[in-house]
Parts: structure tokens; sequence; C-alpha cells
């Protein structure tokens, strides 16, 4: 690439002769030059990204960017400190290249393979009727059986939290919840005591 293409693609704070005074102290191993290369380079890597991608996406595409320059830096790959810039460019494109190719072999896969709408909701459809008949054993319990269990599995409380919150004992937290949990699959291995199983099947 010669100078004009690529000043025309690179902002001043990533000008070859600004890099290139850079260049000697990051190639023996100063990071600080290291960094400071990184942030002369940013703003043009992210205005390419910007043209060629969401915007959700720059950030992702900047990171990995300069993840692969400073791979390439370090091993020292970069013969010629005066073209960093053209070294980055360089690792844009073909980054570019790489992820338009993986996006189109997954709109392949995904045309070819992937679940339809009608399928998640066949898969869903059990799982609402489990949460039905879950939601409906744990309304059965009792208000303390119900607050250790909360405790225990949604605030992950430890045993001397639950007994100090009901003024219990630790030992009669334990056996609340081995009876509650036992309670609760013996009361799934039963028919549900009031079904939606109609709604979810239309």
């Amino acid at each position: 690439m010669d100078a004009r293409a690529t000043s025309a693609i690179h902002p001043a704070s990533a000008d070859p002769l600004a890099l290139g005074a850079l260049a000697s102290r990051a190639l023996s191993g100063d990071i600080a030059a290291e960094r400071e290369i990184c942030a002369r380079l940013l703003p043009a890597i992210r205005a390419f990204a910007r043209r060629r991608l969401r915007p959700s996406s720059v950030e992702d595409f900047a990171h990995d960017a300069l993840t692969l320059f400073i791979e390439a830096l370090r091993e020292g790959r970069i013969e010629d400190g005066s073209r960093l810039a053209a070294f980055a460019l360089g690792i844009c494109r073909n980054l570019a290249r790489e992820r338009a190719r993986t996006d189109d072999r997954r709109r392949d896969l995904s045309e070819r393979y992937a679940p339809t709408e009608a399928d998640f909701a066949a898969w869903d459809a059990p799982l609402l009727v489990r949460r039905e008949h879950l939601e409906d054993c744990y309304s059965q319990l009792t208000e303390r059986a119900r607050r250790v269990v909360r405790a225990t599995f949604c605030d992950d409380a430890v045993d001397s939290e639950i007994a100090r919150a009901l003024a219990i004992t630790e030992a009669n937290v334990r056996i609340i919840r081995h009876r509650t949990l036992s309670a609760l699959r013996t009361c799934l291995d039963r028919p549900i005591s009031w079904t939606k199983l109609a709604e979810v099947g239309s």
C-alpha cells in the first residue's frame, strides 16, 4: 500500500511517521510504547469497523484487531516499524473477511438446519407444564418451608443466616429443608392438581 492510501484510511493519530518513532521501543519490549501505538491506532480501527459492522459489534472488532496486532508485535512479525498502520489495516481487512465468511456459514447452516419457531414452541411446552406443576406444589408448602427453600436456593443464604431470620436452630433448618424437598418430589410425581395443559398446547 502506498502512503496516499494509508493516509486516506488512517487519521493523523495513526500517521506512519509518528508510529515509527515509537516502533523501535515497542519492538524492544517497551509496554508503554506499545500502549501508545494501540491508542493511536484505535480511532482508525473503530472507523474501519463502523463502516462495515453494526454499532454493537465495533468495540468487539477493535478489541480483536488490537489483540492480533499486539501478538504480531511481540512475536516480531512486524519487521518495518514505519508500516505499523499498514500492518494494522491488513489485520482489520483479514478479520473483516473472516467474520464475513463466518456469518455466511452461520446463515447457510441456519437456513438448512435451524429449528423453527414451531419447534421451539413444541419443545418448550413440556417445560411450561413442569413449571406450572412446580409452582402448584410450591404453593402448597407452609410459609416457613417456602422461606427456607427460597433462602437456600434463591438467596444462597447459609443455614446460620436462615436460622436467625426464622428464630429457629440450624438443625431445624436442615430438617425443614429435607422434608420440604421430599414433599416437593412426592407432589411432582403426582398428577398436577390444577392444569393449563389446554392453554399450553393451543
